[in-house]
């Protein structure tokens, strides 16, 4: 921003708008005034064109024996401006007013030699007062000729005649030859300039009057438009670490700042709610972390300090256990970190019914716990990334076994468009106003559904990330006995039919 220009947007606008103003009514003044001094000037130039023809009829008319009486009024004016030359360049009668105009006048020159009897010349003379005292200014006039043959002498001598008519000082009779004679008639400036001086000073009174209304009016609306932005500054100057829970008003315009307002709230909204999503993930994270750590830690002091009688092996179990732990808190909380926005969209096809097989198998080979089955009747084809997939059905299945009495069953069916796939277990079950807490961070419910020292309380959190990035969903579902938690997605087969589910 230039230091000249203010940083101010109400005190911008109205400057901008001021300077348009300038630039459209100077533009629009001179293009007037153009336009305003073309046409009287043409208007002038017709009727010096009418006078001039008016004196050449006149003296046609004395030529044909009318004598000098048509020569008296001739169709001219008090200020009218004429000269009439001799083809010998000599002045035969001028107006005075020439003289008066430029005291150094010298005669135009005649038509040139043949000139038809319709020549009509336009041309442009200054006039130079000099040392006048009364008028100093130089100006230019244009001139129209005209070409008369056939004049007797009666009506041009003497030569050099200074008058206001054409009659004014003729002798009468004179030699009985004949001359070509050059009109010229000067093209009066006067009403045109008259006119434009008055329409000058007009436009200068009424341009900086338009100016500043205009910059007077662009000023309070900016500031009536601007007042909005005010008390949303003022507003989110409030909002603070500890104060997320202020709104901007929303102005009751349909406008700009109205979709700002309501924008900047829905930003507020997702803050707070971020904000309170950090504050709790990190005392939960901090709590979860603290426990493994604590018993880690416990367990080598004790060990150390008796270390003669310390069970070095049973030691080192422990420690690996909460290291474990550790370690799934840690990839847990890495996963949730990730932004779904960086992840790319799910490309390959995996058939679920091989991954249901895999994890039930690896789960039947672990000694001691509940009995994990499986129940599928058919390929089941998804698309998704295998890794993902596995980790979902794993966590399932770690929260089912850390859960049941005695059996996991883990069903595999399809429905139109999609593949569903349900982990029961026959433990305490989940209570209907828990079902969705469930799926929150670091969720803990009744001793019933504890987490023992194998869960990190994220899992069920990561699975149902993981069915939302690839298109499905996670919820728990009425069971008979136990809990039931069912996954759909969507099936990358095509169309089909319906599989029952066992």
């Amino acid at each position: 921003m230039s230091r000249w220009w203010p940083v101010s947007v109400r005190r911008s606008t109205a400057l901008s708008a001021a300077l348009l103003s300038v630039i459209v009514l100077a533009l629009g003044w001179l293009g007037t005034r153009q336009f305003v001094s073309a046409q009287l000037t043409r208007n002038a130039v017709n009727t010096t064109l009418t006078d001039l023809d008016r004196m050449a009829d006149a003296y046609r008319a004395a030529s044909l024996g009318g004598g000098r009486t048509p020569l008296a009024p001739a169709g001219l004016t008090g200020d009218s401006a004429f000269e009439v030359v001799a083809d010998s360049g000599r002045t035969v009668v001028r107006s005075t007013e020439l003289r008066r105009l430029d005291p150094a006048w010298t005669p135009l020159p005649p038509a040139p030699a043949g000139a038809p009897a319709d020549w009509t010349t336009t041309t442009r003379v200054t006039l130079r007062p000099g040392a006048h005292p009364q008028w100093r200014e130089y100006r230019t006039y244009t001139v129209l000729g005209r070409v008369v043959d056939d004049v007797p002498a009666g009506l041009m001598e003497p030569l050099g005649r200074e008058a206001h008519t054409l009659d004014a000082g003729l002798r009468g009779a004179g030699p009985a030859s004949h001359h070509r004679l050059t009109l010229y008639r000067f093209v009066p400036p006067w009403d045109t300039l008259r006119t434009l001086k008055m329409f000058d000073d007009m436009m200068a009174f009424f341009v900086p009057l338009a100016v500043l209304l205009t910059a007077a009016v662009a000023w309070f609306a900016a500031g009536r438009a601007l007042r909005p932005v005010e008390a949303i500054r003022r507003e989110l100057a409030e909002v603070s670490r500890r104060q997320f829970g202020r709104r901007v008003p929303v102005p009751r315009s349909r406008d700009e700042i109205a979709r700002l307002a309501r924008t900047t709230n829905t930003t507020l909204d997702r803050l707070q709610h971020a904000h309170d999503q950090q504050e709790r993930f990190v005392a939960d994270a901090s709590h979860e972390l603290r426990s493994p750590l604590a018993n880690l830690r416990a367990g080598l002091e004790v060990a150390l300090a008796h270390a003669g009688r310390a069970d070095w092996p049973a030691v080192a179990h422990r420690s690996l256990c909460d290291v474990r732990r550790l370690q799934r808190i840690t990839a847990d909380l890495l996963q949730l970190a990730v932004d779904p926005a960086e992840i790319p969209a799910p490309s390959g096809v995996v058939d679920l019914a091989d991954v249901v097989r895999e994890q039930v198998a690896e789960r039947s080979l672990e000694p001691g716990g509940p009995a994990v089955r499986s129940v599928t009747d058919a390929p089941a084809p998804v698309r998704g990334e295998p890794v993902q997939l596995e980790r979902l059905l794993r966590n399932l299945l770690d929260n089912a076994v850390r859960h049941a009495h005695s059996t996991v069953t883990v069903q595999l069916g399809r429905l139109p468009g999609e593949i569903v796939l349900e982990v029961l277990d026959d433990g305490p079950g989940i209570p209907a106003p828990d079902r969705e807490r469930v799926f929150d961070r670091f969720a803990r419910l009744d001793d019933a559904r504890t987490r023992d020292a194998g869960g990190s309380g994220l899992g069920l959190t990561l699975a149902r990330d993981i069915a939302t990035r690839h298109g499905g969903t996670l919820h728990v579902a009425d069971s008979d006995t136990g809990a039931r938690l069912v996954a759909r997605l969507p099936w990358a087969g095509g169309t089909g039919g319906d599989g029952a589910l066992a």
